[in-house]
């Protein structure tokens, strides 16, 4: 924490030398990632507050990097939110960090280590739900200023990725226009009232109205079609909304996932698509993230003449993964949503030895094996 808090105040120093920018082919393909575990101090109703972070970024990188933040949806329970650990969203900023980002896991009030209390809801029979996520937009606004402070930061390249009412959070922030926000991935964003349902949703409705603006950031939004809590005949509403109301947003509609389409965030199946999703729209918003030729390079490179549509969706994979190549055979296999990467390697290996009897790793991760 000490020298999480000393890289904080050294930022306002570091920053007015001229450091060169990072971008995505400053960052060494397969680079080794460092996390960092602790805590943000920041200000929030006139006192210090200890917000829960961890921190993933890429290693050997000469200048600053883009800063991605990740934050949480939640539970109307204080139980359950302080059972939840940034430890649980580490995959997905290992995800960002290998595509150049500065990954950032952060907690809000009440939830995880966090300090408390957890912020009241909006509530029956007149919710405001536009007006609900003041607090948790503090506290991640707060987040953002001390690590804008950080002098491994490029405090201009921000973007916001939010789950449930952590989406909702980040296009609460967005309306207030911080600097260096770029772009928001919104996935299955939002706030539920049971209470309340249809009274809910309107709010709901009307909130995604006011959060947007014809200068707000570009948005990705990635909703499931079987999402229990934000069905498809009310995305559709609340897309309408921000658009009426002058937004950029790109709309994912995602299959049908089991057991839950509202846990899109973390769904191995789901991440597997919705990655690739978000680096067309990096792409877009030129943004750091996977070079749209790294897999058909090293397809040429590999000698291999089928299934580039399959090989290229390798590099954009959650998790640990790996890559077991036959060159006899001209054939790969590979793993990823693993948390490990010898089991992705052992996987991919078992796979691609009922093919042929030649199979070498070819990939871990992103780093190429056979040079």
């Amino acid at each position: 924490m000490k020298i999480l808090r000393a890289l904080c105040l050294l930022g306002a120093f570091v920053a007015v030398w001229p450091v060169p920018y990072a971008s995505a082919q400053d960052v060494p393909v397969g680079a080794s990632l460092r996390q960092e575990n602790g805590f943000l101090r920041i200000q929030a109703k006139g006192r210090e507050v200890r917000l829960e972070s961890l921190i993933v970024r890429p290693e050997g990188v000469t200048g600053p990097l883009p800063l991605a933040i990740i934050t949480h949806g939640r539970s109307s329970s204080s139980l359950s939110m302080g059972d939840l650990r940034a430890a649980r969203y580490a995959t997905l900023a290992r995800d960002l960090a290998r595509r150049g980002w500065l990954a950032a896991v952060v907690m809000r009030r009440g939830a995880g280590q966090s300090d408390g209390p957890l912020p009241s809801l909006t509530s029956c029979p007149s919710p405001d739900i536009a007006g609900a996520f003041g607090d948790d937009a503090d506290d991640i606004e707060g987040a953002l200023r001390a690590l804008q402070a950080r002098p491994d930061v490029d405090g201009q390249r921000v973007i916001l990725l939010g789950e449930s009412a952590g989406g909702a959070t980040a296009l609460a922030l967005m309306r207030r226009k911080p600097a260096g926000l770029r772009g928001i991935v919104n996935v299955a964003g939002g706030l539920n009232l049971e209470a309340c349902t249809e009274r809910g949703q309107d709010a709901l409705v009307a909130a995604m109205s006011a959060w947007q603006g014809p200068d707000a950031a570009p948005q990705l939004w990635i909703y499931a079609r079987n999402d229990e809590l934000f069905p498809p005949a009310l995305v559709a509403r609340m897309r309408k909304a921000a658009l009426d109301a002058g937004a950029d947003v790109r709309f994912i509609d995602l299959p049908e996932l089991k057991p839950r389409g509202h846990m899109a965030f973390l769904h191995g199946q789901a991440r597997h698509l919705w990655l690739r999703e978000m680096d067309a729209s990096l792409r877009a918003w030129d943004l750091p993230t996977i070079p749209r030729d790294r897999g058909r390079s090293f397809h040429a490179k590999l000698g291999l003449s089928t299934r580039l549509d399959v090989f290229e969706r390798y590099f954009s994979g959650p998790g640990e993964r790996a890559m077991a190549l036959s060159r006899s055979k001209k054939q790969f296999r590979y793993w990823f949503g693993t948390t490990d990467l010898e089991r992705a390697k052992a996987n991919a290996l078992r796979d691609c030895g009922v093919l042929a009897t030649d199979c070498v790793i070819a990939f871990e991760n992103d780093r190429f094996m056979l040079e």
